[in-house]
Parts: C-alpha cells; structure tokens; sequence
C-alpha cells in the first residue's frame, strides 16, 4: 500500500458515524494509532515467511448423526443399568442418580457419535451448556467423575457392550 493509500484509508475511518462526536484532539490519537498500528502490521507480515501467505485448504468434517432408534437404545440400556425411568430421565428431575445416568448419556453420545452439544440437549430438552458442563465434569474429573469412583470403569463397560 502506497503512503497516498494509507491516508485514503484513514480519511474514510474517520467518516464512519461513531467518530463524528470526538474532540479534535481525540481524532488526533485515532490518527496517530491506524498509522502506528498499519506500520507495525507491515513490520509484522515481513517476518512471516512465505509460507504464511500460500492459500490453504479448509477441510471440513461431517458425521452422521445417529438415528433416534440408537439413541433410543443407549438410553434404555442406562436406564436399566441405573434403575432410573426413562420419564425421569428425559425430565427436569435433578436427583443424584438421574444426573449421573444423564451425564454418562452425554458423554458417550459426545464421545462415540461426535454429536455436537446442541442436538443432544435438543433430545434431552436442556441447553446446551448444561451438555458441555456434564462433558467438562468428565474432562476435568469432577463430581462423578472423580478419581476414586467407580464410573470410569462403569463406563467403560458402558462404551463397550453399546458399540
């Protein structure tokens, strides 16, 4: 960009509605910062290599969603391991043994189907914060999920009887 260019750039800055209320000398600073901020930038890009600059190739993945049968067939396998009713579970019931058979739900729809946190709270009726929070206890070994329990090794008999 030539130095004709960068002042361009700054004169149209400066028209933009939300800077029409400043000082002079508060136009001033803003000035003096786009300039500052533009060299280093351009300082900056100079110690990139050449590398940086070459287009990438985005990659995307797509998983497919699990049917509703599976799901289905997951959460009746936990309710009967737990003793929890499948009504209670789908509730807004917050007793101990509920939640921690929801939080192994969440977790092993997370983990085997990479099901994003959104469609399993939409299946549950919850937000999906309340998913990434039961997934957080299980990261971070919180609660349930603590060293000395036994829902590790619950678990992992879980994951491998359902897949």
């Amino acid at each position: 960009m030539t130095k004709n260019k960068v002042f361009t750039e700054i004169k149209l800055a400066m028209k933009a509605g939300h800077y029409r209320d400043l000082s002079f000398k508060e136009k001033k600073i803003y000035k003096n910062a786009f300039k500052n901020g533009y060299k280093l930038a351009k300082i900056h890009c100079k110690k990139r290599s050449p590398e940086f600059y070459k287009p990438r190739k985005i990659i995307s993945y797509s998983f497919a969603k699990p049917s509703t049968r599976t799901i289905e067939s997951i959460v009746n396998k936990i309710c009967i391991r737990y003793e929890v009713h499948k009504k209670s579970l789908m509730g807004k019931v917050r007793t101990q043994d509920v939640v921690r058979a929801r939080n192994i739900i969440h977790n092993m729809l997370y983990e085997k189907y990479n099901m994003n946190l959104t469609d399993i709270g939409r299946y549950f009726g919850q937000d999906h914060t309340t998913v990434l929070h039961s997934i957080e206890m299980k990261k971070s070994k919180r609660r349930f999920w603590d060293a000395g329990q036994s829902i590790w090794q619950e678990f992992r008999e879980l994951k491998e009887s359902i897949f």
